[in-house]
């Protein structure tokens, strides 16, 4: 419900809430709709894919593996920070604790020597930077034919919500996704 008042949408902007079919999903829909938004949501074994990760040089294969008209909304893991520079240790601890779970789906998308954590393994994990940067990321995903990114924001106080960070957030990724369409034609955000 943070994210939902963190990132305050305005009336006429779509707001896509995966996984609405329970009680946390259903009160963000609501939440949502108070504001004016209009909601896009699906239940969580709808048509399509919610994948837990993926890394933008695997999103242009799923479309094809799921079909033209199915759902597709990808979590990108992400640190916020002044630069890349500050924010490249935290994403390579993140990409560390991540890799275990993806090393063989790095592998099989072309990715050489996955163990050294490399930057360009920690890239194509996490998304790290100013919220410019991770606005970029989120629009090469969609871009790459995700429907939805959602992000998982990573930060040092995990048991608090980061609502200022959502806020940093806010105007980049509305500026960056201004009246894009999905590869199913959903219009992502008016224009």
């Amino acid at each position: 419900m943070g994210a939902v008042h963190a990132v305050q949408p305005e009336e006429g902007e779509t707001v896509v809430i995966s996984g609405a079919a329970g009680g946390v999903g259903s009160l963000a829909v609501q939440l949502a709709r108070r504001t004016g938004a209009t909601c896009s949501h699906s239940p969580p074994n709808g048509p399509g894919a919610q994948t837990c990760w993926a890394c933008r040089s695997n999103t242009p294969a799923t479309p094809e593996q799921l079909g033209p008209t199915a759902l597709l909304a990808v979590t990108q893991l992400c640190v916020l920070g002044p630069d890349r520079s500050h924010t490249a240790a935290p994403a390579r601890t993140t990409a560390a604790a991540a890799l275990p779970n993806r090393r063989a789906l790095l592998r099989d998308l072309g990715y050489e020597d996955v163990d050294s954590l490399g930057a360009q393994i920690v890239d194509a994990i996490v998304a790290h930077g100013t919220a410019e940067d991770i606005a970029h990321r989120v629009h090469e995903q969609l871009d790459a034919g995700a429907d939805h990114v959602s992000l998982h924001l990573l930060t040092t106080t995990p048991h608090t919500p980061p609502t200022e960070q959502w806020r940093e957030l806010a105007a980049p990724l509305r500026s960056t996704s201004t009246g894009t369409k999905s590869r199913t034609g959903r219009l992502l955000k008016p224009a």
